[in-house]
Protein backbone atom coordinates (compact mmCIF):
# COMPACT_ATOMS: atom_id res chain seq x y z
CA UNK A 1 0.00 0.00 0.00
CA UNK A 2 1.41 3.40 -0.64
CA UNK A 3 2.22 5.98 1.91
CA UNK A 4 1.20 8.93 -0.68
CA UNK A 5 -2.28 9.96 -0.47
CA UNK A 6 -2.27 11.45 -4.10
CA UNK A 7 -1.45 7.96 -5.39
CA UNK A 8 -3.76 5.15 -6.31
CA UNK A 9 -1.85 1.60 -6.84
CA UNK A 10 0.81 1.48 -4.98
CA UNK A 11 4.37 2.04 -6.40
CA UNK A 12 3.25 2.27 -9.96
CA UNK A 13 0.23 3.13 -9.49
CA UNK A 14 -1.97 6.82 -10.72
CA UNK A 15 -0.68 10.00 -8.97
CA UNK A 16 -3.15 13.07 -9.41
CA UNK A 17 -2.00 15.19 -12.07
CA UNK A 18 -4.44 18.30 -12.21
CA UNK A 19 -7.52 18.70 -10.55
CA UNK A 20 -10.81 21.40 -10.40
CA UNK A 21 -10.63 21.63 -6.85
CA UNK A 22 -13.20 21.85 -4.34
CA UNK A 23 -14.32 25.35 -6.29
CA UNK A 24 -14.96 23.42 -9.49
CA UNK A 25 -15.29 24.71 -12.74
CA UNK A 26 -18.91 26.25 -14.64
CA UNK A 27 -19.49 24.86 -17.94
CA UNK A 28 -19.30 28.38 -20.64
CA UNK A 29 -20.63 29.40 -23.77
CA UNK A 30 -17.18 28.76 -24.98
CA UNK A 31 -14.95 25.79 -25.48
CA UNK A 32 -12.59 25.53 -22.34
CA UNK A 33 -9.86 23.69 -21.43
CA UNK A 34 -10.61 22.90 -17.64
CA UNK A 35 -6.93 20.46 -17.13
CA UNK A 36 -4.46 19.04 -18.86
CA UNK A 37 -1.11 16.62 -18.59
CA UNK A 38 1.56 15.50 -20.59
CA UNK A 39 2.48 12.32 -20.34
CA UNK A 40 6.97 11.51 -20.02
CA UNK A 41 8.08 11.53 -23.47
CA UNK A 42 10.40 8.58 -22.18
CA UNK A 43 9.08 6.04 -25.31
CA UNK A 44 7.40 3.67 -22.80
CA UNK A 45 3.33 3.91 -22.68
CA UNK A 46 1.24 5.93 -19.93
CA UNK A 47 -2.44 5.39 -18.69
CA UNK A 48 -4.78 8.06 -17.15
CA UNK A 49 -8.08 8.07 -15.28
CA UNK A 50 -10.74 11.23 -15.57
CA UNK A 51 -13.10 10.88 -12.82
CA UNK A 52 -15.73 13.63 -12.65
CA UNK A 53 -19.17 15.20 -11.43
CA UNK A 54 -21.49 17.28 -12.76
CA UNK A 55 -24.62 19.13 -11.43
CA UNK A 56 -26.89 20.79 -13.68
CA UNK A 57 -28.89 23.95 -11.99
CA UNK A 58 -30.65 24.83 -15.81
CA UNK A 59 -31.65 22.56 -18.17
CA UNK A 60 -28.81 22.60 -20.90
CA UNK A 61 -28.29 23.41 -24.38
CA UNK A 62 -24.86 22.28 -25.75
CA UNK A 63 -22.20 21.98 -23.08
CA UNK A 64 -20.31 18.52 -24.02
CA UNK A 65 -17.24 17.66 -21.82
CA UNK A 66 -14.48 15.53 -23.53
CA UNK A 67 -11.28 13.74 -23.11
CA UNK A 68 -9.03 13.99 -25.94
CA UNK A 69 -5.55 11.95 -26.20
CA UNK A 70 -3.36 10.54 -27.98
CA UNK A 71 -3.39 6.58 -28.26
CA UNK A 72 0.25 4.40 -28.26
CA UNK A 73 -0.29 3.61 -32.16
CA UNK A 74 -0.16 7.67 -32.30
CA UNK A 75 -4.10 8.29 -33.66
CA UNK A 76 -6.89 10.73 -31.89
CA UNK A 77 -8.68 8.94 -29.03
CA UNK A 78 -11.50 10.70 -27.12
CA UNK A 79 -14.30 10.47 -24.56
CA UNK A 80 -17.53 12.05 -23.56
CA UNK A 81 -17.09 12.34 -20.54
CA UNK A 82 -20.54 14.65 -19.97
CA UNK A 83 -22.85 14.58 -23.02
CA UNK A 84 -24.71 17.82 -24.21
CA UNK A 85 -28.16 18.75 -23.18
CA UNK A 86 -28.50 17.34 -20.09
CA UNK A 87 -31.17 17.97 -17.66
CA UNK A 88 -31.32 19.05 -14.22
CA UNK A 89 -30.09 16.80 -12.18
CA UNK A 90 -26.52 15.44 -11.04
CA UNK A 91 -24.66 13.18 -13.62
CA UNK A 92 -21.74 11.52 -12.69
CA UNK A 93 -19.07 9.69 -14.82
CA UNK A 94 -17.22 7.07 -13.84
CA UNK A 95 -13.82 7.07 -14.53
CA UNK A 96 -13.06 7.04 -18.38
CA UNK A 97 -9.46 6.36 -18.82
CA UNK A 98 -6.95 4.93 -21.59
CA UNK A 99 -2.85 4.62 -22.55
CA UNK A 100 -1.25 7.32 -24.41
CA UNK A 101 1.30 7.37 -26.49
CA UNK A 102 4.13 8.80 -24.83
CA UNK A 103 4.96 12.80 -24.62
CA UNK A 104 1.68 13.50 -25.80
CA UNK A 105 -1.05 15.12 -23.87
CA UNK A 106 -4.53 14.43 -22.17
CA UNK A 107 -7.05 17.20 -22.34
CA UNK A 108 -10.29 17.65 -20.83
CA UNK A 109 -12.23 20.15 -22.12
CA UNK A 110 -15.77 21.55 -23.15
CA UNK A 111 -16.29 20.61 -26.74
CA UNK A 112 -19.11 22.79 -27.20
CA UNK A 113 -20.34 25.86 -25.87
CA UNK A 114 -23.34 26.42 -23.38
CA UNK A 115 -25.31 28.12 -25.15
CA UNK A 116 -28.45 27.76 -22.47
CA UNK A 117 -28.74 26.78 -18.85
CA UNK A 118 -26.09 26.11 -15.68
CA UNK A 119 -23.76 23.74 -14.69
CA UNK A 120 -20.93 22.93 -12.39
CA UNK A 121 -18.42 20.63 -12.78
CA UNK A 122 -15.74 18.87 -10.43
CA UNK A 123 -12.94 16.57 -12.12
CA UNK A 124 -9.69 15.19 -11.32
CA UNK A 125 -7.27 13.67 -13.63
CA UNK A 126 -4.66 10.87 -12.36
CA UNK A 127 -1.93 9.84 -14.45
CA UNK A 128 1.13 7.62 -14.43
Amino acid sequence: MSTNPSAIGGGGGLALAATTGAAGVALQNGTPTFLTWTAPNDGQMHRFHVVSSLDVTVAETGGNVQVAFTLPDGSAGTFAQHGPNLAVSTNRSGPTGSTVQAGTTVTVRQSTALTLGAAQMWAELWAS
